[in-house]
C-alpha cells in the first residue's frame, strides 16, 4: 500500500473510534401448579378503566362492570416453574413481572433474578387494546377455572363480555392468550383487539453508552422493535423515540428488548391491516400490536389468540416459534449466515471444555487455524513487497519524469517476482465476515451473560475489572503491528503503531469475553508471523520437526 492510502486508513480509523468511542449511542424440570390464587386487596373504589400513559390520548370513560355491581376484588396467581417465577393479576388478566429462575442481577448468581417486566399491582405491564385509535384497558376481571397449566379471567368492559385464557409452558417462556369477546348490546361495535406491553426504562440506561463500536458491558436500554414481512425493525435511537409512532403491514411480532433479554407479542394470524405502535413518555416506553378493525354485531363473539414469549435472546428457545421467525431478533449484522454456525461451533466446544471462556479460545484457535493458509498467503506477499522497496525506490528516482514508463517497469518488477501488490489487503479482506460475524456473536450470546471465567473474573459480559486482558492485547497487537512486514517509510510504519496503543485503550470498554477473543486472535497473529519469518511451516510443528526448508 502507499503512503497515502496507509495515511486514508489511519485517519479513517482515528475518526471511526473517535466516534464511536465518545459519541455514539447504541441501540441500547418440569412446571409447577400454575394458579395459586391470592387477594392482597380490594380497589373497591375504582370504577373506571385505567389507561396506559404512553397514548398521547386518553381513552374514553367506559364502565368496568354491570350498572351497580361492585368489581370483583383484584387478584394474584403465582406461577412457578424452574425457568420462571411470575405473579399474573386479574386487573387486566395478564402476568406484571416475570422473575427468570436462571438469570441474576449479579454474577455468581447473586441479587435478585431478572424480572422482564418489572410492573405493580398498581400498574400492569401488559394491557388489553380492544378498539380502534384508544389506548389500553386494564378490566377488574374475576378468576374462573385453572389448572396445572392454565387460567383463565372472565368480566365485562362496558357492553363487551370477556373470557381470557393462560395458557404456559411450550415452548420455554411462552404464555398462549385465547380473548374472547361477546358484543352484550343492542347495537354493533368495531372492535380492534390487541395487546400493549409497557415498562419503565432502567434508571440511567441512557447514560449506560456502549464504548468501541457500540459495544460495552451490557446494556439494559429497554427499546420497541417489530417484524415486518421479512425485516425486523429496531427503535434503538432512544433519545428520538417520539410518544406515538404507527406501522400498519404485515406484522408478526412486536416487542420490547435489551442487550440479551425480550419481551415479544406474537400474531397468531399475520395480515397486510396488522398494526404496531410504540414510543416512548417520560421514563415508559411501550410497544403495542394490534389485530385489523372488525365489526361485532350485538350478540356476536369472536375468538382472538396471541402468544406472549418473555425470555433470553437464546436461539434454543427462539427458534421453536419458526413461523413467526422469531430468532431474528437476535442481531447478527449482515453476516448472519456466518454467525450462526459460529455460535453452533462455540456451544459444541462448551459442551464438553464446561467453561465459555475456553470454548471462546478454542473457537478463535480453530478460525485462525481454518484461515491460516489465507493469513500466511497475506504475509508472505507483505513481505515480498518489503522487499522490492529498495528497487522501487530506484526505479521511482530513475523514472520520475516518466510515469507511464514507471508504471511498465513496475508491473515488469511485480511479474518477475511473483508479488501481487493487492495480496496482502485481499485475502485479510476475505477473512473479515468471519471475524465480524464472530464479533455480533460474542457481543450478542446470552450464553456469557454474568458467564464465569476462572476465579478472578466472573463476569464474561462485563468490561476486565483488572485492566489484565485490555493490557496483554495491546502489547500483542503492538507486537503483531512491529512484526508485520511494512511496504512504505518509517514514517508510516510509526502511524501505524499508534494503532495498536489506540485499540489497547478501548479494549478498556469491551466486554471480557470479547477481549479474550481479540487477544487470542492477537497471539496467534504473531506466532504466524514468527512461523512465517523463521521459516516454520505448521505441519512440521505437529511431526516433531520445528523448521522446514520452505513455507
Amino acid at each position: 500500500m502507499d503512503k497515502r492510502t496507509v495515511l486514508a486508513i489511519v485517519l479513517s480509523a482515528v475518526i471511526l473510534i473517535g466516534y464511536y468511542g465518545f459519541f455514539y449511542k447504541p441501540p441500547v424440570p418440569q412446571p409447577a401448579n400454575v394458579a395459586t390464587p391470592t387477594t392482597p386487596s380490594t380497589d373497591a373504589t375504582e370504577t373506571t378503566p385505567q389507561a396506559a400513559a404512553a397514548s398521547p390520548t386518553d381513552p374514553e370513560t367506559l364502565p368496568i362492570s354491570p350498572e351497580g355491581s361492585p368489581p370483583p376484588p383484584v387478584q394474584v396467581s403465582d406461577i412457578n416453574t424452574p425457568l420462571v417465577q411470575a405473579k399474573i393479576i386479574s386487573k387486566g388478566g395478564f402476568p406484571y413481572q416475570w422473575w427468570l429462575q436462571k438469570f441474576f442481577q449479579q454474577a455468581d448468581d447473586q441479587g435478585d433474578h431478572i424480572d422482564l417486566l418489572k410492573g405493580s399491582e398498581a400498574n400492569p405491564a401488559l394491557g388489553l387494546l380492544l378498539f380502534p385509535g384508544k389506548s389500553a384497558y386494564f378490566p377488574h376481571l374475576s378468576l374462573g377455572a385453572t389448572g396445572s397449566d392454565t387460567v383463565e379471567y372472565s368480566g365485562r368492559l362496558g357492553e363487551l363480555a370477556l373470557v381470557q385464557s393462560l395458557k404456559l409452558g411450550q415452548p420455554p417462556y411462552s404464555v398462549e392468550v385465547t380473548l374472547k369477546i361477546k358484543n352484550m348490546g343492542s347495537g354493533g361495535l368495531e372492535i380492534a383487539p390487541g395487546i400493549r406491553m409497557g415498562m419503565p426504562q432502567v434508571p440511567g440506561a441512557e447514560k449506560k453508552k456502549g464504548g468501541f463500536l457500540g459495544a460495552g458491558s451490557a446494556s439494559p436500554l429497554i427499546t420497541p422493535l417489530y417484524r415486518m414481512e421479512n425485516s425486523v425493525e429496531r427503535q434503538n435511537k432512544y433519545d428520538k423515540l417520539g410518544v406515538h409512532q404507527e406501522q400498519v403491514g404485515e406484522i408478526s411480532w412486536v416487542g420490547l428488548e435489551d442487550q440479551y433479554f425480550l419481551r415479544a407479542i406474537l400474531a397468531r394470524s399475520v395480515t397486510a391491516q396488522n398494526r404496531v405502535v410504540y414510543g416512548r413518555k417520560g421514563d415508559y416506553v411501550y410497544s403495542d400490536f394490534q389485530y385489523p378493525t372488525a365489526n361485532l354485531a350485538a350478540g356476536a363473539e369472536r375468538e382472538f389468540q396471541f402468544t406472549l414469549y418473555l425470555g433470553p435472546k437464546d436461539p434454543t428457545y427462539l427458534k421453536p416459534f419458526a413461523g413467526a421467525n422469531l430468532d431474528s431478533a437476535i442481531d447478527y449484522g449482515i453476516f448472519g449466515f456466518v454467525a450462526r454456525p459460529l455460535l453452533w461451533l462455540m456451544k459444541f466446544f462448551h459442551s464438553f471444555l464446561k467453561n465459555w471462556g475456553l470454548a471462546i479460545i478454542l473457537l478463535t484457535i480453530a478460525i485462525k487455524l481454518a484461515l491460516h493458509p489465507l493469513t500466511k498467503k497475506s504475509m508472505a506477499s507483505m513481505k515480498g513487497m518489503q522487499e522490492l522497496q529498495p528497487q522501487l525506490k530506484a526505479m521511482r528516482e530513475k523514472y520520475k519524469d516518466d510515469k507511464e514508463r514507471l508504471n511498465a517497469e513496475t508491473i515488469a518488477l511485480f511479474r518477475r517476482h511473483k508479488v501481487n501488490p493487492a495480496g496482502g489487503c485481499l485475502p485479510m479482506l476475505l477473512q473479515m465476515p468471519i471475524y465480524i460475524a464472530l464479533y455480533k456473536v460474542l457481543y450478542n450470546a446470552t450464553e456469557l451473560y454474568h458467564a464465569p471465567f476462572f476465579a478472578f473474573y466472573r463476569d464474561l459480559s462485563a468490561p476486565d475489572p483488572y485492566y489484565i486482558l485490555p493490557i496483554l492485547t495491546g502489547i500483542a497487537m503492538l507486537a503483531q503491528q512491529k512484526m508485520t512486514p511494512s511496504a512504505g517509510d518509517p514514517t508510516q510504519a510509526k502511524m501505524m503503531m499508534i494503532m495498536p496503543l489506540m485499540f489497547g485503550v478501548f479494549m478498556i470498554f469491551l466486554p471480557l469475553g470479547l477481549v479474550l477473543y481479540i487477544f487470542v486472535n492477537a497471539l496467534m497473529t504473531v506466532i504466524q508471523q514468527y512461523m512465517l519469518q523463521k521459516n516454520i511451516h505448521i505441519i512440521d510443528l505437529f511431526r516433531g520437526k520445528g523448521r522446514a526448508a520452505s513455507t
